[in-house]
């Protein structure tokens, strides 16, 4: 029986648990952990994925000025509990026009963010034996992250926090420059009732495979 949920690593409809398999199966990758479908963002969603998380949900904070949040995307069901979110946000490209930006933490093997960098295979490869690209200010500490050539129109650094894999997307590429800030970014598992306060904004379709940016 097919479901609403997706591969992260090819966002193909899964197959649920059933007789055969008690995990969720992609016909190309096997059992995979299934990405639901992601509702329209609200505080109240947001909530409850920060509530369930096993891994950091990432979000600039305080929040760049005309940035919203756009989707909040769990990876993982019931048994497994959630091993990856990708918060996206949508705000003003430097140059003019809009721009996305995705903060995603995972597990390794999972997939969700070399799918949506448009990279073979689950994980990245950072050149970690270079100096670091730019850094985030996680929890007022420095993270350093690497550039990652991306298959798409996006700019994409990657580092590790947590034992997770820490991405940062941001598409189109020529929006590149908002990478080198050095981006404060806090876990929203700790903001409490901070959350109701972010502005939530029109879901995009860039977390569910939809809409490849490139």
């Amino acid at each position: 029986m097919q479901s609403a949920a997706r591969c992260p690593r090819c966002a193909r409809p899964l197959v649920e648990p059933g007789l055969w398999s008690s995990r969720w199966t992609c016909r190309e990758h096997g059992e995979v952990l299934p990405v639901r479908e992601v509702p329209e963002p609200s505080a109240d969603w947001a909530r409850h994925v920060a509530g369930v998380a096993e891994v950091p949900v990432w979000l600039p904070w305080p929040l760049p000025q005309g940035w919203v949040i756009s989707g909040l995307a769990p990876v993982g069901d019931e048994v497994t509990g959630v091993r990856a979110v990708g918060v996206a946000l949508t705000g003003p490209h430097p140059h003019g026009g809009p721009a996305d930006m995705l903060l995603l933490a995972e597990e390794p093997g999972i997939g969700l963010g070399a799918r949506l960098a448009g990279l073979v295979g689950a994980d990245p490869q950072p050149a970690v034996d270079t100096a670091p690209y730019t850094y985030l200010q996680v929890d007022g500490h420095p993270a350093p992250m690497w550039l990652v050539a991306a298959g798409t129109d996006c700019a994409v650094v990657v580092g590790e926090r947590d034992l997770a894999w820490l991405w940062l997307l941001v598409r189109p590429a020529s929006a590149g420059v908002l990478l080198l800030g050095r981006l404060p970014v806090a876990d929203a598992r700790r903001l409490g009732e901070e959350v109701r306060l972010l502005p939530y904004g029109a879901r995009t379709t860039w977390l569910d495979g939809e809409d490849s940016g490139g």
